[in-house]
């Protein structure tokens, strides 16, 4: 009888070890690289601007959005973008709970581009997805560059 319950009691405690899927969990450190102007925090006069940006996600003086931000300086007070020194590039992505991103910047003057890389790590396993817009500030660049975009998504 002994032998019985210790059976039963090894295998239902083997079964919940190996039948039960790991919780995904995200560290939820962003990184910023390259280009992007690191300390500076970006203030959207509202949330959900780039539904109406029509895919040019590039906010400069011209841009019909550029008074829609103030942005500051290491904690500091809000002041107005300085577009003569500034661009802000925005990357419209939807990503599932507990996400963390890895965001860069590369601006190439030779070939006269910049690109936008973002690499997004989530867990498989959220149901729930947010939509992000993943503003950022670099140096002003030519309004004749192309922006590029390259988004990765890695499943957890």
């Amino acid at each position: 009888m002994k032998l019985i319950k210790s059976t039963t009691l090894l295998i239902a405690v083997l079964f919940i070890a190996f039948a039960c899927k790991k919780k995904c969990k995200i560290e939820e450190v962003n990184i910023d690289s390259g280009a992007i102007k690191e300390n500076v925090v970006l203030y959207p006069k509202s949330g959900f601007m780039t539904g109406n940006m029509g895919g040019n996600y590039v906010i400069d003086a011209n841009s019909a959005y550029a008074d829609k931000f103030q942005m500051s300086l290491n904690g500091g007070e809000r002041t107005a973008v300085n577009y003569a020194n500034f661009t802000i590039l925005a990357f419209p992505a939807k990503a599932k709970c507990n996400a963390s991103y890895d965001r860069n910047v590369t601006v190439d003057h030779t070939a006269m581009t910049v690109t936008y890389k973002m690499i997004i790590t989530q867990c498989d396993n959220c149901k729930e997805e947010y939509a992000t817009e993943n503003y950022v500030l670099v140096p002003a660049f030519p309004s004749n560059y192309t922006v590029l975009y390259d988004l990765s998504v890695i499943d957890k």
